[in-house]
């Protein structure tokens, strides 16, 4: 057996070449019906990993192509792998091969090779000539070493744009934060992490642009507004409509430019409410005769036109030079400019204004909520019922440097694709405007910074091909790194279906899970600590009870069995004491408040019994995760718009961007020093209501045992029946029990149930809903 191929070895696990040549002349007789259907229809090649697509070549090519696939694999050894010779209506040929003879190099495959049909016959004039190759993830000469190759090049195939050096990059949590909110997080080896205000910088990046603001959204509510402190620093922002600051930018002869995604749902007959609340008639009509050029763009999609969206959230403007990356001490000049964007999960719409204190009642007669009541978990509320509302957490980014020329690079493309190219400016025209960000003494720590996307050809031009999912990739390669830990915040948490026990075909086919268990398996086996910690919702936003909320949590009980029976799995083989949720574990984060003095009351209740009233009752409801982030090693961060399901990393569904980031400066030092420490510190400050020593080791077994005694001791705060004030600290354990075979269950406080609600913690599948839909 090949050498380090051991008893252990059960995986098909890294990078399949393959390359494909070309095929012979012969085409197997087929019946006349078949010969009217196929014509002259060009053959092409399809790539299957047992019964799932994973790459096909050019179908404008017929019988030579010489493509070369890189094919990511994370797959029990069992895989199948099927060559597919086929036209648009029929297979001509196939090819069966067996990982595992890949895996211990049994056979080779690199040659002339005679297909066979469908029925298994071979087929010896139809030959394919073709060449596999496979490269364990652990054979990568970086596998498991972080970045400690300052030059890491980051994604170099299947991507559009590359790995760009000398970028700005602010980290944001939340819309908000209040003035006392100062995690005592030490940064650059000395001074204090100071989070800086995302929707106030976004006011005022969009204020100070003199040519051009750009945003692409899923959602945006022109009356909504940004600026809300009564506190803040610019007074003159404060109670500012977004769509009154975006008329009045474009009246002074900036180029505003919206590409929303049009829900087709949102019909007259419903007050163009839709069924996402996305807002998209009510900003096309607000924009309608103005300046402000607002396009709503629909998702084409060659099965589902209405089902998936454009979900991606960027911002660009042109600005005064280091207006949002200066210091205080710093002098801003107004003659130089710079490109600057937005990117991360926050949508321009309801509900989204948060700080991290996530009030659920103390805020609704304050300017932060009085006039944005959102809350769609629960049936029939209104302000006019009270609260809670539904509490908002995500993540956001803004850039600078060649990489905020790559997320305008991707407005133009998406723009050109479904609008008018015309009404866009040349951004290169702009004077005085920087096209590379320059290094400063305010800028001493800069970062390298790559755009990943989710899209395809129908939804944006200069495609390198059909499809880009270097979202996905990005995250897989992120993770095979990984040295120590993992941290993860993400609205949903789906994939690796092909290692489910069950529901295998359900099209669920990221590899990230999956990934992430294969590497703890392989930590476990080297006798070496790693930790994954992930947070998630309670349940996916909407009604608990609901068929795509109860599918939604069904395909996430079946990844959380797949992980930890693999974890599980490797503890036995390994002979260690240990318990599966030393290495992975689920959070989730909630609030729950005593009623104080002054709060907002209602003039009419909720009815009594109903969900509404036991939350109202009770006074507490989760905070609904919104963020797309990742952590690893506190050296490097993914953010963007992309879940971790298949909508968002397949590539031909939801369309998504991401920005994968580092700082080379702090390699040495493994990130102690950096921003990215500091801000996952941050976000564990906003948690846990704490900064502690063992937080500095987040792979340490005691750094893990003492998060996961915070999650189970606020969790039953939360979930008990005396109300309690949970008093800033909001990571709350996610109410499921692992046994030490690996197998999940629900929390025995839980009752099978989330409070307050009849909903199951681990769902139950949808008897009508296609799995495309809520994977």
């Amino acid at each position: 057996m090949e050498e380090g191929r051991d008893k252990f070895t059960r995986f098909l696990h890294g990078k399949l070449e393959a390359t494909i040549f070309h095929a012979t002349d012969y085409t197997p007789t087929c019946p006349f019906y078949w010969m009217l259907l196929t014509g002259d229809k060009p053959a092409y090649v399809t790539i299957m990993l047992n019964k799932t697509k994973a790459a096909e070549t050019n179908h404008q090519l017929d019988r030579t192509w010489n493509e070369t696939f890189e094919i990511l694999c994370a797959h029990s050894l069992n895989t199948i792998i099927t060559i597919k010779l086929r036209t648009s209506f029929s297979i001509l040929g196939l090819l069966h091969i067996p990982a595992q003879s890949l895996v211990t190099g049994i056979e080779s495959y690199n040659g002339l090779f005679s297909l066979f049909s469908e029925n298994r016959k071979p087929i010896p004039k139809l030959k394919l000539r073709l060449r596999l190759r496979f490269k364990p993830a652990e054979k990568d000469p970086y596998w498991g070493k972080g970045l400690q190759d300052k030059e890491f090049k980051g994604l170099t195939k299947g991507v559009t744009f590359h790995q760009r050096s000398d970028c700005g990059v602010i980290l944001y949590q939340d819309a908000h934060h209040r003035p006392l909110f100062l995690p005592m997080v030490n940064v650059h080896g000395e001074q204090r992490y100071r989070p800086r205000k995302l929707w106030e910088d976004v006011y005022m990046a969009m204020d100070g642009a003199k040519h051009l603001i750009y945003i692409a959204g899923w959602s945006l509510n022109p009356k909504m507004v940004l600026v809300r402190d009564s506190e803040t620093e610019i007074p003159n922002a404060k109670g500012v409509a977004i769509g009154d600051l975006l008329k009045l930018k474009a009246e002074e002869g900036v180029a505003v430019r919206i590409m929303l995604w049009n829900d087709e749902t949102s019909l007259p007959v419903i007050n163009n409410t839709g069924v996402m609340r996305t807002h998209d008639e009510d900003a096309f009509n607000y924009f309608r005769n103005t300046k402000v050029v607002c396009r709503l763009c629909p998702r084409l999609h060659h099965k589902f036109p209405t089902v998936f969206t454009h979900h991606q959230k960027t911002i660009t403007v042109d600005a005064e030079s280091e207006l949002i990356f200066s210091t205080q001490d710093t002098e801003i000049s107004s003659a130089n400019r710079e490109i600057l964007s937005f990117i991360g999960g926050l949508d321009l719409c309801d509900g989204r204004y948060d700080t991290e204190e996530h009030s659920l009642f103390r805020t609704l007669n304050t300017e932060s909520h009085a006039h944005d009541f959102y809350q769609i978990n629960i049936d029939g509320a209104s302000l006019n019922r009270g609260g809670p509302r539904e509490p908002w957490h995500d993540t956001h980014a803004c850039i600078s440097g060649d990489a905020a020329w790559d997320v305008l690079s991707n407005f133009e493309q998406r723009w050109a694709k479904q609008c008018d190219p015309s009404s866009l400016i040349n951004p290169r025209s702009i004077p005085h405007l920087q096209q590379q960000y320059s290094s400063s003494p305010n800028h001493d720590s800069n970062w390298r910074v790559q755009v990943f996307r989710s899209i395809d050809s129908t939804s944006a031009s200069s495609l390198p091909g059909n499809l880009e999912h270097s979202v996905h990739d990005a995250y897989v390669e992120a993770i095979r790194k990984a040295e120590k830990f993992i941290y993860i915040e993400n609205q949903y948490f789906i994939g690796g279906c092909q290692m489910w026990e069950e529901d295998q075909r359900s099209g669920c086919k990221n590899l990230i899970p999956v990934e992430i268990a294969l590497k703890i398996v392989h930590k476990i086996r080297s006798k070496e600590r790693f930790a994954v910690y992930v947070v998630i919702p309670m349940w996916p936003e909407g009604v608990p009870d609901s068929d795509p909320v109860q599918d939604i949590l069904y395909w996430t009980r079946q990844t959380m069995n797949m992980m930890y029976r693999l974890v599980a799995e490797a503890i036995q083989e390994t002979g260690i004491t240990a318990d599966p949720r030393d290495y992975l574990n689920f959070f989730c984060l909630a609030n729950r408040e005593k009623e104080t003095t002054g709060e907002f009351i209602p003039p009419s209740s909720p009815q009594h019994s109903t969900h509404y009233w036991e939350a109202q009752t009770h006074r507490r409801s989760m905070i609904y995760v919104h963020s797309k982030l990742m952590i690893v090693d506190d050296e490097y961060v993914i953010l963007g718009s992309a879940n971790i399901n298949q909508r968002s990393m397949d590539g031909s569904r939801d369309t998504e961007i991401a920005v994968g980031c580092y700082q080379p400066r702090f390699m040495d030092s493994k990130g102690r020093e950096g921003d990215v420490r500091a801000y996952r510190m941050s976000l564990w400050y906003e948690h846990t209501g704490r900064v502690e020593g063992v937080f500095e080791q987040p792979e340490s077994v005691d750094c893990v045992r003492r998060i996961c005694s915070i999650g189970e001791e606020m969790w039953k705060k939360y979930s008990g029946e005396d109300v309690v004030d949970m008093e800033g600290v909001h990571l709350v354990s996610y109410p499921v029990s692992v046994s030490m075979e690996g197998r999940c269950g629900d929390a025995k406080e839980s009752d099978g149930v989330f409070p307050d609600t009849n909903t199951t913690i681990s769902g139950r599948r949808s008897n009508f809903l296609p799995p495309i839909f809520t994977t």
